[in-house]
């Protein structure tokens, strides 16, 4: 997918300033499921480039997964590294759930995205999701909102931000993907 959208109307659904003439690439971290947005700005229009997902079964050993996400990584690092210049890679930042096993699997995968970007992109940050949707200046409907219905309001933001049309269900890693992207080319 990709989307030309005027910078302007990005800012000012967003409430807040993007950089131009910047790349930035967000990688929403998970053992089955990365979802990855590249987004460029010009002077005047912000480009979504490429979302993109690696995918890996949950009916294998760790160390296949690991392989298999590796393998997918390093190609698209390649692919992306002769047609970009990476200003910023936003990866997701693990937090502790409730599971230890989980912690310990999303630190490493997103390890293995920071060491085979960290020679593409210029700088890169680990960010927690909730810091990257308060750069971008998301608010739940509710408190209570959580898991599911927290990902499906990501979705919507996401959708009305930028003019598309993401799947609420399918497409809950692409939007996280795109709001840490998003958050890499706030204008601080």
């Amino acid at each position: 997918m990709k989307k030309k959208i005027k910078t302007n109307t990005v800012e000012d659904f967003l409430e807040m300033a993007i950089t131009p003439h910047k790349i930035s690439i967000g990688f929403d971290v998970s053992m089955h499921s990365t979802g990855i947005a590249l987004i460029r700005t010009t002077e005047n229009y912000l480009n979504l480039e490429m979302i993109r997902k690696i995918i890996t079964p949950k009916k294998v050993s760790q160390m296949d997964a690991l392989d298999l996400f590796l393998d997918q990584l390093n190609n698209f690092a390649r692919e992306i590294s002769q047609k970009y210049k990476i200003d910023i890679s936003v990866i997701e930042d693990c937090f502790f759930g409730q599971n230890v096993n989980t912690l310990k699997a999303l630190a490493r995968h997103s390890v293995l995205v920071y060491d085979r970007f960290r020679g593409i992109a210029r700088d890169q940050k680990l960010m927690l999701p909730t810091t990257a949707r308060s750069k971008v200046n998301f608010k739940k409907s509710s408190k209570k909102v959580k898991g599911s219905y927290l990902k499906k309001e990501i979705v919507d933001y996401v959708n009305k931000a930028l003019d598309i049309k993401l799947k609420k269900t399918k497409d809950q890693d692409i939007a996280d993907a795109i709001v840490l992207a998003l958050a890499g080319l706030r204008d601080e």
